[in-house]
C-alpha cells in the first residue's frame, strides 16, 4: 500500500467518507460498545451529512488510490477522525490527526479539543492529548448514549 496523500475532501468523496465512517465504527468500536449503541451511533447517517464540511473546506481524506480515513475540524475542535478498520494501526490516523492539529494551530487556536470514544482514548493520549472531562454522546433518533472522553492538547507554549 502506498503512503496516502492527505488532501481536502471533494463532493465526489462523500460516499467513500460515509463508508469509512461506518466501517470504522463497526470494526473498531465493537469491543467497547454494544450493538445497540453502535446502531444508535450510525442511525440517520448518510453521505450527504459530509457535504457542508466539504463546502467549508474543513474535512480532509487520506487517499492512496482509495480513501482510508478522514478528519474534520470546526474551530479548535477535531470533530471527526475515522480510519477504515483494516487500515488501523498503520499511521493513517496519526497523520490525519497531526494535519488537523496543524490546521487548528494555523488558525490561531492555543489548544485542540476533541471528544474521544473510550477505545480511542489511548491513541489520543499517545499524541499529546489529556483528559479534561467525560460525557455521553447520542445521535439520530436513538436514545442510546455512548460514553466519551473529553480531551485537549495545548498547541502553544506560554512565553516566560
Amino acid at each position: 500500500m502506498n503512503s496516502p496523500v492527505i488532501r481536502a475532501a471533494a463532493a465526489q468523496d462523500v460516499d467513500d467518507i460515509y463508508a469509512v465512517h461506518r466501517d470504522s465504527v463497526i470494526q473498531l468500536c465493537a469491543g467497547h460498545y454494544t450493538h445497540e449503541q453502535i446502531d444508535g451511533w450510525l442511525d440517520g447517517r448518510d453521505p450527504s451529512m459530509y457535504l457542508a464540511a466539504v463546502e467549508n473546506c474543513s474535512i480532509w481524506v487520506a487517499d492512496d488510490g482509495g480513501i482510508r480515513g478522514f478528519v474534520e475540524t470546526a474551530g479548535e475542535e477535531v470533530t471527526k477522525l475515522f480510519v477504515r478498520g483494516r487500515s488501523a494501526g498503520g499511521g493513517i490516523g496519526a497523520t490525519l490527526l497531526e494535519h488537523a492539529v496543524s490546521t487548528i494551530a494555523d488558525n490561531g487556536h492555543a489548544r485542540a479539543y476533541l471528544e474521544a470514544t473510550t477505545n480511542a482514548r489511548s491513541f489520543y493520549e499517545r499524541h499529546g492529548f489529556e483528559v479534561v472531562g467525560s460525557g455521553h454522546f447520542s445521535h439520530g433518533r436513538s436514545q442510546v448514549r455512548l460514553e466519551i472522553v473529553k480531551m485537549a492538547r495545548r498547541l502553544t507554549q506560554d512565553a516566560g
